[in-house]
C-alpha cells in the first residue's frame, strides 16, 4: 500500500513530461486557435475579425477544393497501401527459406528520410534525365512533363507516397498476422476450405482491429503529409497538387498572413479530428 507521503514524488515524477507536453503541444495549439480569429501579419499588423476569419476561409474556393483533394489523396494513398501492405504480410508471415531476406528488401522505403525520397523520386520523374521517361521513350510512348503537369503531378506524389510507407502498413498487419491463433486456421484447412476462402472467412475477420488501428494512423499521418507534395511540386502547377499542410504553409511562412495560416490550420485540425472519429466509429459498429 503506497503511503500518503509518497504522494507529491509520484506526481513530481510526470512534471516533466507535463511541461514538455505544455510545451511543445498545447501552447503552439492554443496560440493557433487564438491567432485564428485575427488578421494578423508582420506587414499589415493585427486586426480582431472573429468569426468572420472562419466564414472567409469556409468561402474561399481554393480553400474547399484543397480540403476535397486532400481528403482524394488519403483515400487513394491509405487504399492501397492497405492493399499492397496485406499483399507483402500474407506473402511473408509463414516462416520459410529466404523470407527474412524478403522482409528486409520490402521494408527499405521506410529508411528514407522522406524528403531525399522524395528528390529522388523527382529525379526519376524528370523530362530529360529521369530514368521513368528514359523507359517510356524506349517503348514508343515518349518523354512527359510528370511534376510539371496538374494531370500528373499528383498521382505522381501519390506514387511517391505510396511507395514510401507501405512499408509502415506492411509491418503492422505482419505483426497482426502472426499473432492471430492457428487454430482456425487448422480446422479451415481441415475443411477443404481454399486459400482465398481462409483468407475472406477466417483471416480477415480475425484482423479486422489490426486494419482499424492501421487504417486511423495512416489516414491522419496522410492527412498531414507534406514533404513529398512540397519537395516534388511545391503545390504546383498553379494549385493543382495543394494539399492543407502546403497551403497553410505557403500562406503562413511565404506571405506572412498569420492569421490566416491559423485559421486554416485550426479547421484541419477539426477535420483531422472528425476524419479519426468517422474511422473509428465504422470500425466499430462493423465489428459489432
Amino acid at each position: 500500500m503506497i503511503k500518503r507521503t509518497e504522494f507529491p514524488f509520484h506526481y513530481l515524477m510526470i512534471v516533466p513530461t507535463l511541461v514538455v507536453v505544455g510545451m511543445f503541444f498545447v501552447y503552439p495549439l492554443a496560440q493557433t486557435f487564438y491567432l485564428s480569429f485575427f488578421s494578423y501579419s508582420p506587414i499589415y499588423g493585427k486586426k480582431f475579425l472573429g468569426l468572420t476569419a472562419y466564414s472567409r476561409v469556409l468561402s474561399d474556393k481554393t480553400f474547399i477544393d484543397t480540403i476535397l483533394r486532400n481528403l482524394i489523396y488519403v483515400g487513394v494513398v491509405v487504399g492501397v497501401n492497405l492493399l499492397i501492405g496485406m499483399g507483402y504480410a500474407l506473402l511473408t508471415y509463414k516462416a520459410a527459406r529466404g523470407i527474412r531476406i524478403l522482409r528486409i528488401i520490402l521494408v527499405i522505403p521506410i529508411l528514407f528520410i522522406p524528403a531525399a525520397a522524395a528528390v529522388t523520386w523527382s529525379l526519376l520523374y524528370g523530362e530529360q534525365i529521369g530514368l521513368i521517361n528514359h523507359f517510356l521513350e524506349i517503348i514508343g510512348l515518349g518523354r512527359r512533363t510528370w511534376l510539371a503537369s496538374g494531370r500528373t503531378g499528383f498521382p505522381a506524389v501519390m506514387v511517391t507516397d505510396i511507395w514510401g510507407w507501405t512499408p509502415f502498413v506492411y509491418l503492422i498487419l505482419l505483426a497482426g498476422l502472426q499473432s492471430l491463433p492457428v487454430e482456425p486456421l487448422e480446422a479451415a484447412e481441415i475443411d477443404g476450405a481454399s486459400s482465398f476462402k481462409k483468407f475472406w472467412y477466417v483471416i480477415l475477420p480475425m484482423m479486422k482491429p489490426v486494419i482499424a488501428v492501421a487504417t486511423v494512423i495512416k489516414s491522419l499521418e496522410t492527412f498531414r503529409t507534406f514533404v513529398f507534395m512540397w519537395t516534388m511540386t511545391m503545390g504546383g502547377p498553379g494549385d493543382s497538387t495543394q494539399v492543407l499542410s502546403t497551403l497553410i504553409f505557403a500562406k503562413a511562412f511565404r506571405q506572412f498572413k498569420y492569421g490566416l495560416g491559423s485559421t486554416m490550420a485550426t479547421i484541419a485540425f477539426l477535420i483531422a479530428m472528425a476524419l479519426s472519429f468517422f474511422l473509428i466509429t465504422i470500425f466499430k459498429e462493423r465489428q459489432r
